[in-house]
């Protein structure tokens, strides 16, 4: 790959586990979701400044109407759930369930034909994609609800984990016939619409003027630099390797913790951190050997 995704790839992926310490004065104005709805909408209005009416004509409305089903099935429905699931479902846990992301990645790849020569061999990615899990489930403590909506928001949850898996695989092999300005329009308007519609529906829309200006705070601004970068890596990158953001994201997380907490070092946090390290370095620069899979297939 080009070292241009490479640095996008660590730029996203520092963002995402420092989030945490990025102020966002807007969400104490608004809604999660209706934050999130506008956040969408700004990237999707910027990006069709951009975007090329060659383009535009190129693909039919059915084409959109999909890459913006897909979008929403990648962004918004997971934001949904998680926003829903927030009371029965711990973040932490939410996390470990997020981290089967690779792991569903690795087996819908592996079950498709390879469209491209980083596909093939996908089988043997599944090991490190689950190594990776073991290990991040040996770092977090992990807390489930034992009510009856505890257990039915966990398996909407793992739902939506399995939809994340589908919908990028799905976009990998579909962005590429968009303008890269063109699909961010897509993914951005698609999902403003969807998130704004469903926080009215909710009765959870709120128009404050003092929270659509605070679209400009830090946090905001990191979050439409985000999108961008996914759609951009969703677009460049293979799945198999791009799902590794899952794993290398909570290792950034974990290690971020260890530096500022410094808790004592015990056998099992050792252990989970180099089988999460493992998984995540594996799904990205491991390359199964070809010459081995073609062998196979014989």
């Amino acid at each position: 790959m080009r070292w241009t995704l490479w640095l996008a790839f660590v730029v996203l992926c520092v963002l995402s586990a420092t989030s945490w310490a990025i102020p966002r004065e807007m969400s104490d104005e608004l809604p999660a979701l209706e934050q999130q709805g506008i956040v969408f909408g700004v990237v999707g209005v910027i990006a069709l400044l951009f975007a090329g009416r060659r383009g535009w004509s190129r693909n039919s409305g059915l084409a959109y109407g999909r890459l913006g089903a897909a979008a929403v099935g990648f962004f918004g429905a997971p934001m949904v759930v998680a926003e829903y699931a927030r009371g029965s479902v711990p973040a932490v846990s939410r996390s470990a369930l997020f981290a089967l992301v690779p792991v569903v990645v690795v087996m819908v790849v592996a079950a498709g034909e390879a469209a491209g020569r980083e596909e093939r061999g996908a089988r043997l990615f599944l090991i490190p994609a689950l190594a990776g899990l073991g290990g991040l489930l040996l770092l977090l403590p992990l807390q489930f609800s034992d009510s009856t909506r505890g257990w039915a928001m966990l398996a909407v949850v793992g739902a939506a984990v399995v939809l994340v898996g589908l919908e990028s695989v799905w976009l990998y092999r579909s962005l590429r016939g968009f303008g890269l300005a063109d699909a961010i329009a897509v993914v951005g308007l698609a999902n403003a619409v969807f998130l704004l519609v469903w926080s009215a529906v909710r009765e959870d829309f709120v128009w404050r003027g003092k929270g659509l200006t605070s679209v400009m705070s830090i946090g905001s601004l990191v979050d439409l630099v985000e999108v961008g970068l996914i759609v951009w890596l969703l677009r460049e990158m293979p799945p198999v390797r791009f799902a590794a953001r899952y794993l290398v994201i909570p290792l950034f997380t974990v290690l971020e913790s260890f530096v500022l907490m410094r808790p004592e070092w015990t056998v099992r946090m050792v252990f989970g951190t180099v089988l999460l390290a493992a998984g995540a370095g594996a799904l990205l620069f491991w390359r199964a050997a070809e010459e081995e899979t073609i062998l196979s297939l014989r």
